[in-house]
């Protein structure tokens, strides 16, 4: 945000600081619910996964034996959900860091109209990165592996899946 900031302070300092696309909030707002999405139906699939696994472990019979068997996740599905919640962190944390510092500039020049809607898009678009970061971070916490169970062999990781 203070990199961003100090940029366009200088951009000003020699010229009229670039425009805002209006597309920027809306961008990252479509990433942020695709992303929180992709954890949403994760987190499904590891509930019902988990919960078929302790039902045949316990010998008790399924809810609906009508119901299609249950499929574990495929831990390439897995590793490609983890690089986009990665991914989508860095570029949450990036443009939310632009257009924060953008609108702390703007904050300065309220009196101006062009400024006015100007610093409402960057509040947008800042709003939007923030909510994409909090999206990638709960699709993170949703493919950690648990941690060593204290009655496995050493060396051996309990699945969660």
């Amino acid at each position: 945000m203070v990199v961003s900031y100090v940029v366009l302070r200088f951009w000003d300092h020699f010229g009229t600081i670039p425009a805002v696309p209006i597309s920027a909030p809306i961008t990252l707002g479509v990433l942020a619910a695709a992303v929180l999405a992709v954890a949403l139906g994760l987190r499904a699939r590891f509930a019902a996964h988990r919960e078929a696994r302790m039902r045949a472990v316990t010998g008790r019979p399924a809810d609906r034996p009508e119901r299609r068997p249950i499929k574990p996740i495929d831990p390439l599905q897995a590793a490609r959900a983890l690089v986009l919640a990665k991914a989508s962190g860095l570029v949450g944390a990036v443009f939310g860091g632009i257009y924060g510092g953008y609108g702390v500039l703007l904050l300065g020049r309220l009196d101006v109209d062009i400024y006015v809607s100007r610093a409402v898009t960057c509040g947008f678009a800042f709003i939007a990165g923030v909510a994409l970061i909090l999206a990638a971070l709960y699709l993170e916490r949703i493919l950690r592996i648990p941690p060593e169970s204290p009655a496995a062999p050493a060396g051996k990781l309990v699945s969660r899946a």
